[in-house]
């Protein structure tokens, strides 16, 4: 079943800067998917040993983690591999700041803000299906995910050829209470990476070399709705220029209150819905291992930067309250309001959006050591270039209500039919780690641990998905059951704690009113996020 806006909603009227807002914060957090990357590559062996397998790559898998070691593929292989996997995403809401509680105050606003001293937790999966628009419920509690692929080395040659199907990310979730605190930052969220077709070759040069290269052919989409609301600070700004403007006129009223319609920094706007997605992206990926002895391998990998270029729909559904204000705004003092670019209180605004984004080039480097008969270590040294998402463009298919207001507010990110989206990421190397023991000639017990460092910096951290510091841990085993039949199994466990003190995250909880009128939801809130994995995996491997 594809989830649709249906249910009623009733909102006060808020600020200016909320449908600008709003795409930034649905679509610009798509980044924080490509935070879990190598998570859902659903590869037993990689996953039991913390992802540290650049130097000692799995099988077919290689395709992925490093293509040199397809070439140890021999004759013809075949994998199956299933995942289950589970995330749970948790926010905890403190009390204001004492600056912003200080605003709150020199506004004399009476309401109680819902969100503060609140929490909220979701664990109920959404998947973005290709080519199917909106999302979907997935009907389990975990997400069950198929993949596999195939290789072939010709009798007498030295190389491999293969291909895999795979995920190299994949997230969503919903939050099914209307009243869940963190609403305002997704309320229904679902992201798919997949590559469909990654033809690739491995060459056995000699003794101690072997290369790879291969090219990945993948569909990226993206589907999230949101309510929105404007924080307390933009808003104290909005209605010091509006007491300006209407300084005399009888549609002026008390504070957050124009032409006998209020503005609510505590309550719902908008609701957005946005639903994009490519069926080509494409990326290459280069490989090498060296093995001068028998108890040492030297790998790297390095996997290009790919460009997406996303297309679908938008809407944007305006609350009553919001038509009447701005509609009233614009009757009472015409003809300032148009000259100045203010909403004109439509009811909705629907269309076609591109969004535009690349997707971060990967190097990792990394040794396998043979230290005894049975005991073997791998070490892996990682690099992702996310400092490549310092901004990216969202296009609108026509000129869109705030398009020009937000053109002479921030002019370096938008324009009357485009946004540039800042996210100022960063690139930064991580290390993971592997132990597996040979217990017999069929069975080998792994273990691993992959302590993540996080592109995200503290000033950007958020709780749409709150991907920080992060550690993962890996168990598990291969079985030898039959000649040239294997099966794999993993075990891990992923877990992100973040706090954002408040007005410490420019996408959450800034206090500062230059910054935060991008979407700050939370201004002037302690947050404290966590976000909590459990995959189980297997494959199946056969020669044919």
């Amino acid at each position: 079943m594809i989830r649709k806006i249906t249910r009623p909603v009733h909102w006060s009227g808020v600020g200016i800067f909320t449908l600008v807002i709003g795409f930034t914060l649905t679509v610009s957090n798509h980044t924080s998917a490509a935070l879990i990357e190598n998570m859902t590559i659903a590869n037993p062996k990689a996953t039991a040993l913390g992802n540290a397998v650049t130097a000692d790559p799995p099988g077919i898998d290689s395709i992925h983690y490093n293509p040199a070691g397809l070439a140890r593929v021999k004759g013809r292989e075949g994998l199956f591999k299933l995942a289950l996997v589970s995330f749970t995403f948790g926010a905890e809401f403190g009390d204001y700041d004492p600056v912003a509680q200080t605003e709150i105050d020199k506004w004399g606003l009476d309401e109680t803000d819902s969100v503060v001293n609140s929490a909220s937790e979701t664990s109920t999966p959404i998947i973005k299906v290709p080519f199917v628009d909106g999302r979907t419920e997935w009907p389990l509690p975990v997400v069950i995910v198929p993949t596999g692929g195939a290789a072939y080395r010709p009798s007498g040659k030295n190389y491999t050829v293969g291909t895999a199907a795979f995920v190299p990310f994949a997230a969503g979730y919903v939050r099914e209470e209307e009243d869940d605190p963190a609403r305002f930052m997704g309320t229904e969220l679902a992201m798919t990476r997949l590559t469909y077709f990654s033809p690739t070759i491995g060459f056995q040069f000699n003794d101690e070399w072997s290369f790879g290269v291969g090219i990945h052919f993948s569909y990226n989409g993206l589907s999230a709705q949101t309510d929105l609301r404007l924080a307390l600070l933009p808003l104290g700004v909005i209605n010091t220029a509006l007491e300006q403007i209407g300084e005399g006129s009888d549609c002026l009223g008390g504070a957050f209150e124009l032409c006998g319609h209020s503005l609510s920094p505590f309550e719902e706007a908008i609701e957005l819905d946005v639903d994009v997605e490519t069926a080509l992206s494409v990326s290459a990926v280069f490989g090498a291992l060296w093995q001068p002895t028998s108890w040492f391998t030297w790998g790297f990998v390095y996997q290009t930067e790919a460009d997406n270029k996303m297309k679908g729909s938008y809407r944007l559904t305006y609350s009553d309250d919001w038509q009447a204000l701005w509609g009233s705004f614009h009757n009472e003092l015409a003809p300032i309001p148009a000259y100045l670019g203010f909403p004109k209180g439509v009811a909705e605004q629907t269309g076609e959006a591109t969004v535009d984004l690349k997707h971060p080039a990967h190097f990792s480097t990394g040794v396998s050591v043979q230290v005894t008969p049975r005991w073997k270590i791998n070490l892996d040294a990682k690099w992702t270039d996310w400092d490549v998402w310092e901004g990216f463009r969202v296009e609108f298919d026509a000129p869109f209500e705030l398009g020009s207001l937000a053109g002479k507010i921030v002019p370096h990110y938008a324009s009357t039919t485009s946004l540039v989206i800042p996210r100022n990421y960063e690139s930064v190397w991580n290390v993971a780690m592997g132990v597996e023991y040979q217990y017999n000639d069929r069975l080998v017990l792994r273990a691993g641990w992959e302590p993540r460092k996080s592109s995200v910096p503290d000033d950007k951290l958020d709780v749409l998905l709150p991907m920080g510091e992060a550690d993962l841990y890996g168990v598990g085993l291969g079985y030898e059951f039959l000649k040239n039949m294997h099966v794999e199994l993993a075990l891990a466990y992923f877990i992100s704690k973040n706090d954002i003190p408040a007005g410490s995250s420019t996408n959450a909880n800034d206090l500062n009113p230059a910054t935060s009128a991008w979407y700050n939801p939370y201004t002037g809130i302690d947050i404290k996020t966590e976000t909590s994995a459990i995959m189980f995996e297997s494959s199946f491997t056969w020669q044919f």
